[in-house]
């Protein structure tokens, strides 16, 4: 799953001439795939950022990200702002002071092959076909991504990368971190930056996290209660940074590795990433130790193989190794594709497997109405974890592999949590496994189950079903939408099975001697809950409008339907072709949200919602700034493509930007302009396609001299 540029990955990038899947099958068919792929990458992106608790394997995660980019390059016309492979995966968890990067921490794209590495280096070297590479190669570490701002070689801001552009702050936590120094070095060599960003993975060892939960469980004890314990070292180390008291973070043992540096001011840039490791060691950061530059790619390929053999041996978790182009003029030149940069791949080991048994096959109910299978599988050691249960996604998934109960099952983890069940073993089977029947009416409610369309997914159409209303209502009051402290999954099913709530719209009348009749509640605890209901009626309206659950509406729809419209009432009489224009929305998603307005309990349960005091609308929009409104790209979109020649490519973003202008992440139909330098690939393709104005670089560098923004030189080897 992907997290920071240089040490996480997402999905592999494709240029022309690369292998490309062909897709066939109606516009419609392709459309509903698209949104379907979208929404369960961004479901695992929310689970495995914000939550620490992934959905879905490493291996799934790739593939259907891989599928997503091979559909979109087939077919621009399907990109959207909002999709996965045009924004770096995650978030800024609720809770936490937002702040704004000072650069963005991108991601990383993966390769799992010989091959692949070759291809990545091949495109680079289409790029810039008179250039040498040496590569710089280090593990790939399972950990939290930080960001670390020194303002004259003192620690003053600790920032996790949240959504690659805004993260949360988390500097009381990081100064209890040993590995981490509150004040640079400084040598005659290597003196302090006016300001730098330093970027690095926050972990735990093996041997630490097998000590914490230890520690959890014995304290537990001595306490009496059940003891809550970390799936693993990764999440143990999540959680304990985002701990709100410091004093909790301190007593966990996190550890620092330094791998990158994003702004700099105040001395002179490095000139390659071997340099940049260096000037980390001496300014006391931990590097690792296992960090090689090498130059040729057939040393980096060995680099990868030999990680691999001993990746058991190195004392916490790594999935893959990080390839880099040691140049940084040359990074700059080559510049990125989407989210991930083009110098910089991430190698993925193969998944670690285990064979078990799978005992039963079990349906349940999601808050959209979707039937999922999932496998209880006998416990097995995988990698350090034991695993006991995998999501099967499906029902066509279990036909597909042809999944019995009693099967012995191949069961694959990739440095995660939750595994995917990879095949069966037929050839083991006795005779008691039998086809599985899936379901034809709701497990919960009883009524006969639906397929929409030609979607993948069959639904419970009852909306009064109560496994939907639970998981909606657990939706509602869960931290990415509405967070209602206190009102977790277990209390919301005790209020739910005491008939206290029938909807999320009662949660907001419910009293104080309701709330002491339920097992285990005090004054205190009571009080605490109804403050904690209370203070969710401030949360702004896009955040209400995703905790409504309207299927096909995650966060990111939410925010453009919010910002398009301002207000409930407006989203209420919308038409659908209105709905369907805004970006990133389109016609299936605006077909569910206007057939969810259209019925009359749900304009109920929003007028409810609006007399306990919900933000139902946006704030009145603030006049801009007079002198920023002047700027002369104020209000235009623009991407770059190709080498350019006058400009390295952050000089002429950096450019743009200053005049007012915006970056965008990707080739969409909202895109105002594409400057095409020599040698542009796909994104040219598509922007012709789509009828986006088209610039050479002449153009562009007109346009700064015009406005007195031309950089005065161009930085390159």
């Amino acid at each position: 799953m992907p997290a920071d540029t240089n040490q996480t990955d997402t999905s592999d990038q494709r240029q022309p001439g690369d292998s490309v899947t062909t897709m066939t099958g109606s516009e419609t068919d392709l459309e509903t795939r698209a949104a379907e792929l979208r929404e369960r990458l961004l479901a695992a992106d929310h689970a495995y950022y914000a939550e620490d608790n992934p959905l879905i394997s490493d291996a799934e995660y790739d593939d259907l990200m891989r599928e997503l980019r091979a559909l979109e390059e087939a077919h621009p016309e399907l990109i959207t702002p909002d999709s996965p492979t045009q924004q770096v995966s995650g978030e800024a968890a609720v809770g936490f002071t937002k702040i704004r990067h000072l650069t963005p921490m991108l991601s990383l794209a993966n390769v799992r092959s010989p091959d692949e590495l070759r291809a990545w280096q091949q495109r680079a070297q289409r790029q810039l076909p008179n250039a040498t590479f040496a590569y710089d190669c280090e593990p790939k570490i399972d950990g939290l991504s930080m960001n670390l701002l020194y303002e004259r070689g003192r620690l003053t801001q600790g920032v996790t990368r949240g959504d690659g552009v805004i993260g949360e702050d988390v500097t009381a936590n990081v100064l209890t971190i040993g590995d981490i120094p509150h004040q640079l070095r400084e040598s005659a060599q290597y003196p302090h930056p006016e300001r730098i960003e330093i970027r690095g993975e926050i972990y735990m060892r093996r041997d630490d996290f097998e000590a914490l939960n230890e520690r959890l469980a014995a304290e537990a004890q001595v306490a009496g209660r059940e003891p809550r314990l970390f799936a693993n070292a990764r999440n143990s180390a999540a959680g304990s940074l985002r701990q709100k008291d410091p004093r909790a973070t301190a007593t966990r043992p996190l550890s620092f590795l330094a791998y990158h540096i994003g702004l700099i001011e105040g001395v002179s840039e490095p000139a390659t990433h071997t340099e940049v490791l260096e000037r980390l060691r001496a300014w006391g950061f931990p590097v690792s130790e296992r960090a090689r530059r090498v130059e040729t790619l057939e040393e980096a390929q060995a680099y990868c193989d030999e990680t691999a053999a001993i990746r058991f041996t190195i004392p916490f978790d790594i999935d893959g190794a990080v390839i880099k182009i040691d140049s940084r003029w040359q990074q700059q030149d080559l510049g990125y594709v989407a989210r991930d940069p083009r110098w910089a791949i991430a190698y993925k080991f193969a998944p670690v497997e285990a064979n078990t048994r799978l005992r039963e096959i079990v349906v349940t109910v999601g808050r959209t109405g979707a039937l999922i299978p999932n496998a209880r599988l006998d416990p097995v050691q995988i990698s350090g974890v034991t695993v006991s249960n995998a999501t099967l996604y499906n029902f066509q998934e279990v036909q597909r592999k042809d999944l019995r109960e009693g099967d012995t099952v191949v069961v694959q983890r990739h440095g995660d949590v939750i595994p995917g069940i990879v095949k069966a073993l037929p050839e083991l089977r006795d005779g008691s496994q039998q086809p599985w029947q899936p379901p034809t009416t709701c497990p919960a409610c009883g009524t006969p189950v639906a397929r929409v369309d030609e979607e993948v997914m069959v639904y419970c159409p009852n909306a009064s079903c109560p496994a939907q209303q639970l998981e909606n209502m657990r939706h509602f009051v869960s931290r990415g939408a509405m967070d209602i402290r206190g009102l977790g999954e277990e209390i919301v099913a005790r209020l739910v099975n005491a008939e206290l709530v029938h909807n999320v719209a009662d949660i907001y009348t419910l009293t104080r001697e309701q709330i002491l009749d339920l097992p285990n509640f005090q004054q205190k605890s009571a009080a605490n809950l109804l403050a904690a209901i209370e203070t969710s009626k401030s949360r702004p309206f896009p955040r209400v409008l995703y905790a409504l659950g309207i299927r096909h509406v995650g966060e990111k729809a939410a925010e453009i339907l919010a910002e398009g419209l301002r207000s409930m009432d407006a989203l209420l009489v919308a038409p659908e072709d209105q709905l369907a224009a805004f970006p990133g929305i389109g016609p299936k998603i605006a077909e569910s949200i206007y057939q969810w307005c259209q019925q009359q309990t749900n304009r109920d349960l929003v007028a409810r919602l609006a007399q306990s005091g919900l933000q139902m609308a946006l704030p009145e929009r603030a006049e801009p700034d007079g002198e920023e409104a002047n700027l002369p790209f104020v209000g235009e979109t623009f991407l770059l493509t190709g080498s350019l020649e006058h400009l390295t490519r952050g000089q002429a973003e950096q450019a743009i930007q200053a005049l007012g202008g915006k970056i965008a992440s990707g080739v969409s139909k909202s895109l105002g302009h594409l400057i095409a330098g020599a040698e542009a690939g796909s994104k040219l393709e598509k922007a012709q396609k789509l009828n986006i104005p088209v610039h050479d670089e002449s153009w562009l560098v007109e346009r700064l001299r015009e406005h007195d923004a031309m950089p005065a030189e161009r930085k390159r080897m």
